[in-house]
């Protein structure tokens, strides 16, 4: 059976189950690790991958890109995200999402990419 296969059938295994709460992914025992990717967080309905210290235009920040286990669009993705956030980063803690110009638009999966910024580093909406 092709590992594309394999995966597949165990998205759809996952999704038939309860949420889960998040649980951090030993990086020792994945074949695969993505250039950059520091940390990964994975329930039963999400994996979550982590780049801290991405270097940006005012310095670092943490990369987390989001993707349900089918590959499947998150429905109610801001509600859903937040609570990714939160379980993982803190209730605390400010994530964006960012919305390139067209040109730049890489939008081949459902994948949803948040940002985390250094504390000063973004304005705060008064």
């Amino acid at each position: 059976m092709s590992q594309e296969r394999e995966r597949r059938l165990l998205a759809k295994k996952l999704m038939k189950q309860p949420v889960t709460k998040f649980k951090e992914v030993d990086l020792k025992t994945v074949s695969f690790i993505p250039f950059g990717m520091t940390r990964a967080f994975k329930n039963t309905r999400y994996m979550v991958m982590v780049f801290d210290n991405r270097k940006v235009s005012t310095g670092f920040a943490i990369q987390v890109l989001i993707q349900k286990h089918d590959d499947t669009p998150i429905l109610n993705h801001w509600s859903e995200i937040q609570k990714i956030k939160n379980e993982i980063f803190g209730n605390e803690i400010t994530a964006i999402e960012y919305f390139p110009p067209e040109s730049k638009l890489v939008n081949q999966y459902n994948i949803y990419w948040i940002w985390i910024f250094p504390d000063g580093v973004l304005p705060t909406p008064m």
